[in-house]
């Protein structure tokens, strides 16, 4: 490995006021070309005279807190739902903040209740007249004076989230006190006039910033706190912290029909995207994104007049500004950071199309505590032991989809205390510029074909997984050596099955957004499918694809699929039964565990079907010959490194490239291998903490014995 004093850069460091001795130290150690700071913390006044780049992070919408606390009429709103209520008299109050974090929201009383509100009979369906329920602003109560006994009602209603998420995550979580500053609104035009004027008066005053790194834009995910102060819903993906009278006014206009407050709180759902979006909520998230677009354009350009760059902190506030949006290059960013602990997060950044620099900002964060509130840098806290673990996942998404730069966030002066992770970073950090410095800047080998993900999201949620299934799926996948593309149902209905995909994956529960749900009963859809299929395509379903019940079917190409799931629907009807194959190339590594898995799997067309792997309560494992295609299904998954050896020789069985096992391949799926072949060089990296030996097969047929310690990465020359 190059020297340490002369290999540097492609490293940003967290800086903190009062460290000069301590952050001249990581510089030099760790190969740091550039500084930040973060929240809660101020870079040293002379910090120019280090000669590295200078990011400062700034949060449009949160950065003036006076101007927050003067004009709370235009900090940011959503609606949320009461609780379910039942009737046990004729009159019903419900206490609209009941189960709230009352520190977090506050009622908006400004807007008319009867028009703006919603109260709803939930054991009929039926919506209250105005006439038939009446609000007491004083109590934050709703009252029905002739409620049905025995029925259940909500109350959809309209606040002020006048805590901002993040802000009050920090103070809970790691004990930030002071203020409780409230993110405004820029849809708002009073806020977007000021908002350009302040972003002008704080680039005057920073003189020594570079890079403007912009905490997203202006919306945060949804983020709810129950009343005990504790995470009550969480949605990386909710476009639910930006709903006013105002902006349901101009969608309504522009868009031509009116939002009602179910199609928002979704009968307490809140438009999980775990859900099949409606129509209507896909349509509020282009409006949301089309301005947020306009409004985003304004700053990166006043930012650019000043002569700086800037930056996306794809985190926090960065719904309406995806990356993978249609309008997204519009905007003018220069550079992307994500927060990444795993392979799922570094491809999220690493695969948006567009020609930024990407920045991954990685764990653990110099807080108290982390992930999960377990203590990091805290008495008790491991942070190396954390570090080691996360860089493992990271580490082999890297070698499939190289980004330029690195880093860390946080206090500074809790990092220092624990000498085993700062050496642990400087290891870590030579090992990404070694990355850079053997691959030559080319990508690294990958299978001739492409593996499609199918899901009702497609592109605009590349990356961003929550269902079950899907997590360790995703995760796994993101460090094999395939080009990923995801894409929706409309997709295919539109335009096919995307050019160069040899490999579907749909995998998730029954209904969700990421199985399908209700699309899956369009014809055209299964047709295409199974044409690709039949054409000599391959198929992966895991836990329950095309599920949907439908003309007699749960899933909907059970053909394809050669399985379905029983649901105690058709229990007269006989399953064959077939025997489990002694061996096969999908299974030759042993060692997987697929984890929870669906229950009650049978073989509905046993012709070409293979039972790899069979228990008392169904089918685990299975293959299908399907004309010239195949296909491949798993009841469950999760992460494991025998895992991902399984996953990888389904998707190379599904599209019937089994002889790709012998390229650039690890007899020991505890070791993976990445060769850069237009660079001349190969790299062989263990994932695990103990010392590991495998045999690579190389691209020319022959083979290399290689030892490996404990998270080790070796580079040889092809």
């Amino acid at each position: 490995m190059p020297n340490t004093n002369t290999f540097k850069g492609r490293m940003t460091l967290p800086a903190e006021k009062g460290m000069d001795k301590e952050l001249a130290l990581l510089m030099e150690k760790w190969g740091c070309d550039a500084v930040r700071d973060s929240d809660g913390t101020e870079l040293p006044a002379n910090i120019k005279e280090l000669g590295m780049d200078v990011y400062s992070t700034l949060c449009m919408v949160r950065a003036d807190k006076e101007f927050g606390q003067n004009n709370r009429d235009v900090l940011q709103q959503k609606y949320l739902m009461s609780d379910p209520v039942t009737a046990f008299e004729d009159s019903l109050t419900i206490e609209l903040l009941k189960g709230y974090y009352d520190q977090q929201f506050e009622i908006d009383c400004a807007h008319q209740p009867a028009k703006w509100w919603e109260v709803r009979n939930r054991s009929t369906g039926e919506v209250l007249k105005s006439s038939e329920w009446d609000f007491d602003a004083k109590k934050g109560a709703v009252t029905i004076a002739k409620a049905q006994k025995y029925n259940v009602y909500t109350v959809a209603f309209l606040v002020y989230q006048v805590w901002d998420s993040t802000s009050m995550y920090n103070a809970l979580t790691n004990g930030w006190s002071g203020d409780h500053p409230g993110a405004v609104d820029p849809f708002q035009p009073k806020a977007r006039e000021h908002l350009k004027v302040f972003l002008q008066k704080w680039l005057g005053e920073h003189p020594a910033t570079d890079i403007v790194r912009f905490t997203s834009v202006a919306y945060h995910f949804t983020n709810i706190f129950s009343d005990k102060a504790e995470p009550r819903y969480r949605d990386w993906s909710g476009y639910t912290d930006m709903i006013s009278p105002y902006m349901i006014e101009k969608f309504e206009k522009e868009r031509g029909y009116r939002l009602s407050p179910e199609d928002f709180v979704t009968a307490g759902y809140l438009n999980s995207c775990d859900r099949v979006p409606s129509k209507q909520y896909l349509d509020w998230i282009d409006f949301v994104n089309e301005h947020l677009v306009a409004f985003c354009k304004e700053w990166v350009d006043i930012t650019h007049q000043a002569n700086r760059k800037a930056m996306l902190f794809f985190c926090d506030h960065w719904i309406g500004t995806e990356p993978y949006g249609k309008r997204f290059d519009q905007i003018g960013f220069d550079s992307l950071v994500n927060p990444v602990k795993n392979a799922i997060e570094l491809r999220r950044i690493a695969d948006v199309p567009g020609n930024y620099q990407r920045e991954a900002r990685l764990y653990p964060y110099f807080f108290p505590v982390n992930l999960g509130n377990q203590p990091s840098f805290a008495p008790g806290g491991n942070p190396k032991a954390e570090c080691v673990e996360f860089w493992m996942l990271v580490r082999r998404a890297l070698m499939q989809k190289l980004i330029e730069r690195i880093g860390f966030g946080g206090y500074t002066n809790l990092a220092v205390q624990f000498p085993d992770f700062i050496d642990y970073v400087a290891i870590l950090a030579d090992e990404f510029r070694e990355m850079h410095a053997m691959s030559q800047g080319v990508p690294s080998y990958k299978a001739p074909f492409k593996v499609g993900v199918l899901n009702a999201w497609g592109k605009s949620r590349s990356w961003i997984t929550k269902e079950f299934h899907l997590g360790g799926l995703m995760e796994s996948l993101g460090g094999l050596p395939f080009e990923v593309e995801f894409f929706n149902f409309e997709d295919i209905e539109a335009s096919g099955i995307p050019a160069g995909v040899k490999v579907i994956i749909n995998t998730g529960n029954a209904d969700t957004a990421w199985s399908g749900g209700q699309h899956w009963t369009r014809a055209k859809v299964t047709s295409a499918i199974r044409e690709f299929v039949a054409k000599g395509g391959g198929f992966i379903g895991v836990g329950e694809p095309s599920a949907h019940d439908h003309e007699g079917k749960f899933f909907q190409i059970s053909d394809v699929l050669g399985v379905d799931k029983e649901r105690h629907m058709s229990v007269g009807r006989v399953k064959t039964k077939l025997p489990s194959e002694a061996s096969h190339f999908i299974t030759a590594d042993g060692g997987f565990d697929l984890g929870f898995t669906s229950i009650e799997i049978f073989a509905d067309f046993p012709e070409q079907l293979k039972v790899l792997v069979a228990a008392r309560d169904g089918i685990k494992i299975a293959t299908n010959n399907y004309q010239k295609g195949r296909s491949v299904y798993l009841a469950g998954y999760n992460f494991s490194w025998a895992n991902v050896r399984l996953l990888y020789r389904s998707i190379l069985w599904a599209a019937g490239q089994e002889e790709l096992s012998k390229k650039w391949f690890s007899s020991n799926y505890h070791t993976e291998v990445s060769a850069f072949e237009k660079g001349g060089r190969f790299a062989v990296y263990n994932n695990t903490n103990d010392a590991q030996e495998t045999e690579v097969f190389r691209a020319d047929g022959k083979t290399v014995k290689v030892s490996l310690a404990g998270n080790e990465c070796k580079w040889f020359d092809i």
